[in-house]
């Protein structure tokens, strides 16, 4: 079985990344396992990185450690070159950047895949991520409006990383795909500075701002949330990124744009009430939903029904028994 190597490209384009990958994998697929990560992996061995991240704070801490690192730098007239650790894009020839990694694989212990089946099971144990609380969480976004009056643009810091760019202002929301949560570290929203903003909006992908933290809330709540147990209406519709669930959280919203409570439509959809409360939560925390009177509810429209139904029974009862009396 071949080596695994775990490669991570971090802060350039999509299409760029692809075609990085694209020339890294046609030329070691056949000697190594390639898996492409995030930059916050412990497996992680390989580092490309964008040049105007390369000063950020879990950038410096893992320098300091066996992994290898190659800055990434757009430059047309010195193009294809390598100087100072730097390559510098766009890539005319890949043998630059092939020459690189054949020396940086040299330089660490590339560890097999193939170990005992039990030590590789308990490894995968200790991998799983954990899910911060639901505290921690809400109580983030909710210090956004009570702590910092007046200030638009806000980062999302998970263990001293950003993981995220959010303005208040413009309502856009930029998400850094290549970090997770870790749960066992500090989770805080704190004023961004401008050269975090220039950044975030040039490298990542934009989404509307009460789409994004709900996205962001969803793909991150734990599993024990808070019960929703009144009735609500949806002022925003959540748009989900994955199609992973779609279909049910389409459901969800749909009845939610009427109004009503989690308990009705679990019984309409079957959907689990964890999932619903999880999608009440995000939409909370995000602030697209409000509490209504259980009146104005579906809920109290389906109770009302059956006793309406009733009342035009017996009305046409009374007709009928009338036309009979007459002999019509």
């Amino acid at each position: 079985m071949n080596k695994s190597i775990y490669i991570s490209i971090f802060g350039l384009s999509l299409s760029t990344i692809n075609d990085l990958k694209n020339i890294i994998y046609s030329k070691f697929f056949s000697q190594y396992q390639i898996q492409w990560t995030h930059i916050s992996d412990e497996r992680l061995q390989l580092l490309l990185i964008n040049d105007d991240f390369a000063e950020i704070d879990h950038v410096e801490k893992i320098s300091k450690s066996n992994i290898q690192i190659l800055k990434l730098k757009k430059n047309e007239s010195i193009s294809g070159e390598l100087i100072d650790e730097t390559l510098y894009l766009p890539i005319k020839s890949p043998e630059t950047l092939y020459r690189w990694i054949e020396q940086a694989l040299d330089k660490m212990i590339v560890p097999v895949i193939a170990q005992a089946p039990l030590n590789l099971e308990l490894e995968e144990v200790k991998r799983v991520p954990k899910k911060l609380s639901h505290q921690s969480l809400a109580n983030a976004f909710h210090n956004v409006h009570e702590e910092y009056a007046g200030i638009s643009h806000f980062v999302i810091e998970n263990n001293q990383n950003i993981v995220a760019c959010f303005d208040l202002k413009n309502k856009e929301f930029h998400l850094n795909p290549e970090f997770n949560l870790i749960a066992e570290g500090n989770f805080a929203i704190v004023p961004a500075d401008i050269n975090t903003v220039v950044k975030f909006k040039k490298y990542f992908q934009c989404r509307e701002l009460s789409n994004g933290i709900w996205q962001f809330i969803w793909d991150h709540a734990p599993y024990d949330v808070p019960n929703y147990s009144s009735a609500y209406k949806l002022q925003h519709w959540p748009q989900p990124a994955s199609l992973k669930r779609r279909s049910e959280l389409l459901k969800i919203s749909a009845y939610l744009s009427k109004g009503c409570t989690a308990e009705y439509i679990h019984k309409k959809t079957n959907i689990s009430a964890n999932t619903i409360h999880r999608y009440l939560y995000a939409c909370d925390v995000a602030q697209i939903v409000e509490e209504i009177s259980a009146i104005d509810s579906l809920d109290a429209v389906s109770v009302s029904m059956p006793a309406a139904s009733q009342e035009v029974s017996k009305v046409r009862g009374f007709f009928g028994s009338l036309r009979r009396k007459l002999g019509l």
